[in-house]
Parts: C-alpha cells; sequence; structure tokens
C-alpha cells in the first residue's frame, strides 16, 4: 500500500508541537497472520530541553576562567574543568578520582576536614581566601567559594567549589600595604608635619609628628578640627587661602603660627599639593608644615642687628666726615703755614746770594745755597704730600682725555724735557683714554720728569713716548735710556717715600711714583714697570679707552 508523504513541517511549527519519540516494532496478526506493526510514541520536550540546559552550563563550565570543581563528601573529585586543569596544572585524567587534598600544603591539610564538616551540615563557604599547591609544586593564593550538592530528594552528595588565583592580587595588595607601610614610616619620621585631606580639603590623616607637635588625636583633628589649633589671629585667613586653592586647584602656601601642646605658638610655612588621577581630576591633598620659628627669628635679628650696622655706620660716616673736614683743614693749613715758613727761608737765602754775594766767602755761598735747595725739595715735598692725601680722599669724575695733548703740555711746561737737554720721542698718534685729566697730566709728569731724572752722568736723556692697545685697554709706555732699576728693587718703586738712589743731582721727594700709582688706581688702571737694571726703564700705565676709541684687534697692537 502507497503511503502519501507529509507535508515538511517547518522549525517553529516544531517547536510548537514539542519533541516526541517514537519507537516501532513488527508483530504478527494472530487472526490472518498479516505482519503488523506496533508504534509508541511519547513526548520528550521536558527532557530534550533539560539537556540542552545541561549542555549549555557544560559549556560555560568548560569556558570558565575559574577552576571549578566537585567533589563527593569523602573529597574525592569528581569533575575538572579547564580553568582548573590551567591553575592547578593536572589534566582531568590526573586528578578526577583522587582526593582534593592532593592540592593542599601540608601545613594546611586540617582545611579539608573542616570544609567537608560544614558542607555536611548544608553550609556554603563565600570567599575563603586560603592557599593551595600547583602539580609542580607552586603555592598559590586562592579565592574558593564552596557549595553543597543535592540530589532529587535533596540529599547533599557533595560539593561544587569554584577556586579562583588571587596571587597577583594578593601580591598587588602587599606591595600596596609595603608602599603604604613605607610612605606612613617616612611620613611619621620626616621633621616636617604632614597631613592629607580628600578633594574637598577634609582632613583625613596626620603623621605622627603633628599629633605630638599639637597634642591631639586624628578623631580630634579629622575633618576641620585643624583649626582649633590655629592662631585666632589668622583662621580666617587661613581658611580663605585655602578655598581660593581648593577652588582653583592649584597649589597652597601660606605661613602662619601653630599651638603646640604647650600652648605656646610656633611659626610654619605651609604647602599643600593637589594629588591627581591618570584623567588630571584632584582625588585628594597632601600637605605639610614646616617650623620656620628659629629661621625667622634669625632673620629679624639679623635684622635688628643689620640696622644696628646702619646706625654705626652711620655715626662713623659722619665721624670720618668730620674727620675728612678736619683733614682739609689741616691740608690747608699745611699748604699755607708750612709751606710759608719755607718760601721765606728759601727768599732770604737767594736775597743774600744775590745782593751780597761778593762779601761772602766761597763757604758761606755754598751754606746758603743748600739752604735754597733745601727750601725748595721742602716746598716740593709739602706739595707732594698734599697731592697724595687728595687722591687718596677723593673720587676722580673719569673723561674721555687727549693723551697727545696732555703729554705735549707737560713737555711744553718743562724745559729739562725739551732740546737741548733732552730729546723726547713722541709716537703718533696716542690713544685717547678714559681718566680724570689733572690727575693724569700729574701722572705723566712725573714720568717724564723721572724719565729725564735719573740717566748717567754726561749722558742726554732719550725719551720715547707711546701707546698700545692691551686686552681692550689702552698702555701708555715712557720709555729712557736712564740708569735702570733692578728686578729686586722694583717691587718697592711705587712705595711712599722710596728712593733707590742717593745721588744729589737726582734728589727727590720719594712720593713721585706713589702718587702715579694711586693716581692710576683711582682711575681703575694700572701700572707697572720693565727693567733689567742696566740699560734704562719702560714704565707704563693701562687705563680703559675711550668711548669713541673702538678696538678691533685680538691681540696687542703697537703704536
Amino acid at each position: 500500500m502507497a503511503v502519501a508523504s507529509p507535508e515538511p513541517i517547518s522549525k517553529s511549527e516544531r517547536d510548537e508541537l514539542g519533541a516526541f519519540q517514537t519507537n516501532a516494532a513488527p508483530i504478527q496478526d494472530p487472526c490472518n497472520g498479516a505482519l503488523l506493526h506496533l508504534a509508541l510514541t511519547r513526548d520528550v520536550t521536558q527532557q530534550k530541553e533539560v539537556q540542552e540546559m545541561h549542555r549549555f552550563l557544560a559549556a560555560i563550565v568548560e569556558s570558565s576562567d575559574d577552576a571549578i570543581i566537585t567533589k563527593n563528601l569523602d573529597g574525592i573529585v569528581t569533575s575538572w574543568n579547564r580553568g582548573a586543569e590551567r591553575i592547578f596544572g593536572y589534566s582531568p585524567q590526573e586528578i578526577i578520582g583522587r582526593p582534593i587534598s592532593v592540592l593542599i600544603p601540608p601545613d594546611r591539610l586540617g582545611e579539608e576536614p573542616a570544609i567537608l564538616a560544614r558542607l555536611r551540615r548544608g553550609e556554603s563557604i563565600d570567599h575563603y581566601e586560603t592557599v593551595r599547591r600547583r602539580k609542580d609544586g607552586t603555592l598559590l593564593c586562592i579565592s574558593i567559594t564552596v557549595s553543597p550538592v543535592r540530589d532529587a530528594e535533596g540529599h547533599i552528595i557533595g560539593a561544587s567549589k569554584i577556586a579562583r588565583d588571587v596571587t597577583e592580587r594578593r601580591s598587588a595588595q602587599e606591595a600596596l600595604r609595603e608602599s603604604e607601610d613605607r610612605f606612613r614610616a617616612l611620613a611619621d619620621n620626616i621633621s616636617q608635619l604632614a597631613w592629607s585631606a580628600t578633594e574637598l580639603g577634609v582632613a583625613t590623616w596626620y603623621n605622627r609628628r603633628w599629633l605630638d607637635y599639637t597634642g591631639t588625636t586624628l578623631e580630634q583633628m579629622k575633618g576641620r578640627g585643624w583649626e582649633t589649633v590655629h592662631h585666632p589671629d589668622h583662621v580666617e585667613r587661613v581658611r580663605e587661602n585655602i578655598q581660593k586653592a581648593l577652588a582653583l586647584g592649584v597649589e597652597w602656601e601660606d605661613t602662619f603660627p601653630l599651638r603646640g601642646k604647650d600652648g605656646r605658638y610656633r611659626w610654619f610655612l605651609s604647602r599643600a599639593v593637589p594629588v591627581r588621577d591618570q584623567h588630571g581630576e584632584i582625588k585628594s591633598w597632601f600637605g605639610t608644615n614646616t617650623d620656620i620659628t628659629e629661621l625667622l627669628e634669625t632673620r629679624e635679628a639679623l635684622a635688628k642687628s643689620h640696622q644696628e650696622l646702619e646706625d654705626r655706620i652711620q655715626e662713623r660716616t659722619a665721624s670720618l666726615q668730620k674727620a675728612v673736614s678736619q683733614m682739609e683743614e689741616f691740608s690747608y693749613t699745611v699748604s699755607h703755614d708750612l709751606r710759608a715758613p719755607a718760601r721765606a727761608m728759601r727768599g732770604y737765602a737767594k736775597i743774600i746770594l744775590d745782593d751780597f754775594s761778593e762779601n761772602l766767602r766761597p763757604e758761606a755761598k755754598d751754606y746758603l745755597e743748600r739752604i735754597v735747595r733745601g727750601g725748595a725739595r721742602m716746598d716740593a715735598l709739602i706739595q707732594d704730600v698734599l697731592t697724595y692725601s687728595r687722591l687718596s680722599r677723593r673720587d676722580l669724575e673719569l673723561n674721555p682725555v687727549a693723551l697727545d695733548k696732555v703729554v705735549a703740555d707737560v713737555i711744553q711746561q718743562y724745559p729739562e724735557l725739551q732740546p737741548p737737554r733732552a730729546q723726547t720721542n713722541i709716537r703718533q698718534p696716542l690713544l685717547p683714554v678714559l681718566a680724570h685729566e689733572p690727575s693724569l697730566a700729574q701722572v705723566v709728569s712725573n714720568l717724564l720728569i723721572n724719565a729725564a731724572k735719573f740717566v748717567p752722568a754726561g749722558e742726554i736723556p732719550r725719551i720715547t713716548v707711546r701707546t698700545e692697545v692691551r686686552h681692550a685697554r689702552v698702555r701708555l709706555w715712557v720709555e729712557d735710556n736712564g740708569i735702570g732699576i733692578k728686578p729686586e728693587h722694583q717691587h718697592r718703586i711705587f712705595g711712599v717715600f722710596e728712593r733707590l738712589t742717593t745721588d744729589p743731582k737726582s734728589e727727590g721727594t720719594g712720593i713721585g711714583l706713589a702718587i702715579v700709582r694711586k693716581a692710576v688706581e683711582k682711575m681703575g688702571g694700572a701700572v707697572g714697570l720693565e727693567s733689567d737694571g742696566l740699560t734704562g726703564s719702560r714704565f707704563w700705565i693701562e687705563l680703559s679707552p675711550a668711548p669713541a676709541y673702538v678696538d678691533t684687534e685680538s691681540s696687542p697692537v703697537a703704536r
């Protein structure tokens, strides 16, 4: 008999119809012996749903990173997922059927009986942190959650355990704890008072130094307790400055007194910086207070000492001004009253020589000539002393000076520098300098007169004057053919009353070269000489060039 094929049924229709299981078997009809089929059909929809759910849960278990393990009430492993294999190193074939105690270190074997006892009582264990051992012996920090497994009748037949490796987390927590311990140890032992606050400025922590200094507790200081140890004259200002820093999110700095546990106030320089997260948001504030009381006291003492020193300086200045005034009066007295007798003595001696020489014996004439020379030397000595004294006391105003004119004027003034008595050679041009012209004229005249004076007997003085640039300064040379100055005496030559010759024809006051050095130094220059002690001397002075003169040479240029 032909049987028509049924129309195909869609998935949605099959879902609505449910799932059925049919079993058929052939049998023989006892009446006519025909072959028949007996079929039995039953609804298995719920069974298939359960199977699907079991497969879904199994997939979740296998894909979990955590170790998911089941064991019976004797502690024998009955299931083992991939997460357990990754964490503990055992494959399912190696561990299923073995006691779970193979994962427990010897010093923790007592944990398993206690866990099984709690399971038998129907208790669960949540997030219990302990230590377990891998197949290779490595110890792991794990967090376990254990729940009892019941059968259809509700009897406890085993346990389901979820284990998570928290070794890295525990290590990070330990590192963080150690870091916090180190920070607190450091913060408690620094010399400053230290504290931290929330992003809103509410204090949450103070170091030991703060609590020891103020004599307070952390509970007393939290929040705005810090205001209780501030001086009432400053607390409002401090509060306003803190609020400004909080509002702007900028570093805060202030100076104010804080009360110690002894009731006395000390001054502190206080700073706080915002602590930001990776997004730049302020999460907290960290601050320090540095005791600057001694610094302020030292500063006040220094200010007081400075004022006292200023007062003393003013007193000394007034005294010196009075002394200078008296010295000037004395100088006037010397120049007027002391020189007058010397001039009179010299004048009378010359009158006797001029008017009565024919009546005088040669011996008397010699004595009178000595008086004239002595009077002249005394007058010159007084003038040189006064010149040196004035140079020591006064400041010189410097201006551009033409050396050509100064040298020419000096030569014109002194006949002993002119032919036939001397040969003076000026190598033109002489570079202009920055100087005090009267003092520079004194310097040039002293050098030229010395060059003409100290020559061997019978020799005509030959003097050369020239300038050159040395290291951005103008050096004036005065060279002669005189008796020279031995090297061992050159360090004395610019001293007061230093004379290296006793020749009556070369008499001097012994102050001329001291005046040269003093005047040149007052004009910001330097002085020196070169001589071998046999073939003349080469004196030099160095001064700044006049502003109009620009030195374009990098090395000395002879002129």
